[in-house]
């Protein structure tokens, strides 16, 4: 009998400290992934309170009622119809984009494990019939590797969830915000041929008014100041376009992305595992951490004027002071202040 409660319990405290693992690490990756959304909020009580009720020794279960409460504030009304809606997001439009988020982010802390949430059918009375609790699923093996002995480092980033491109941009990148083929050298060439048809108009109108034996004009100058702009923009796009060659990975242009997006990043890869003769690919992608000093979310911004030609971390709080490096092969960085 004393065996039996010995082994029973053993598998009690197993299960508990798994349970807390994924708590503490949904609650790590909210910490980056922030959002003011009811539906963010929700798994942020479970991720709190469920580690809260395990150093209690209680079940970390949770009724409808419960979690509004801690949400919204209301005591009155419908609470299964509140929750129903945002379970329907959870386990829709959030599954889609984060899940695959949450799973590497599992992964890179040493988890072969990853947080989700689940409804559990209880005795309750109406409007109250499941209990909603946090639950560990295995990570896929397309997303569960090998940890990476890392270098030491002050910050570890992770790809953010997905995120929302501009109108155009949604055209050239898959769901997965991934462009190959003719879709990426779409990206290449409309930059080489306006570079190429800026400067035959500027020779052919030099050449034009070369030939004219009147003194400059005023619409002269302005065509003048015109042609040195176009140059300007032309020699800015080819630069940029060398620099995601030899880099690998630049700031996204603000018009490829949302209006409300900041920090992301257009890269050159190659899917992991594929052999050398496999063409890059380009995709547009968003690394966050948290920053070791504060804990606010670190995004990635131009090191200009300090750090010329390089992507560093910069944390939303003090972005002069808390910055950091990034390393595209490693995902870690350094603090640079």
């Amino acid at each position: 009998m004393d065996n039996n409660q010995n082994f029973t319990d053993s598998i009690t405290n197993n299960l508990d400290q798994e349970t807390a693992a994924i708590a503490q690490c949904l609650k790590d990756y909210l910490t980056v992934h922030w959002r003011t959304a009811q539906h963010y909020q929700i798994l942020r009580f479970l991720a709190d309170e469920t580690l809260q009720r395990l150093s209690e020794g209680k079940q970390p279960v949770f009724n409808y009622i419960a979690i509004r409460g801690a949400v919204t504030g209301e005591t009155e009304g419908d609470a299964s119809a509140w929750f129903g809606r945002h379970w329907k997001t959870l386990t829709g439009d959030f599954r889609q984009k984060c899940e695959e988020g949450i799973q590497k982010f599992a992964s890179d802390q040493g988890l072969t494990v990853y947080p989700w949430i689940d409804k559990r059918e209880s005795n309750g009375g109406a409007g109250n019939q499941a209990l909603i609790c946090l639950v560990a699923l295995p990570i896929p093996g397309s997303s569960a590797q090998a940890a990476k002995k890392l270098p030491e480092h002050d910050i570890h980033y992770i790809p953010a969830e997905k995120l929302k491109l501009s109108w155009w941009a949604r055209w050239l990148f898959d769901k997965n915000q991934v462009a190959e083929g003719w879709r990426k050298w779409m990206l290449v060439w409309p930059n080489l041929l306006w570079f190429g048809i800026v400067g035959l108009l500027s020779v052919f109108l030099l050449w034009a008014m070369s030939q004219s034996a009147a003194p400059l004009t005023t619409r002269d100058t302005i065509i003048l100041i015109y042609i040195g702009l176009l140059a300007w923009y032309a020699r800015y796009l080819v630069d940029r376009f060398c620099r995601l060659v030899d880099d690998r990975i630049v700031l996204a242009s603000d018009h490829m992305v949302g209006f409300k997006e900041f920090g992301v990043c257009l890269e050159l890869f190659k899917p992991e595992g594929s052999n050398a003769d496999t063409p890059k690919r380009a995709r547009m992608i968003k690394y966050a951490g948290t920053c070791p000093i504060c804990t606010a979310q670190v995004l990635l911004d131009k090191g200009e004027p300090d750090f010329p030609r390089r992507i560093v971390g910069r944390c939303q709080e003090s972005p002069r002071e808390h910055v950091f490096s990034f390393d595209r092969a490693t995902r870690t960085g350094h603090r640079l202040r």
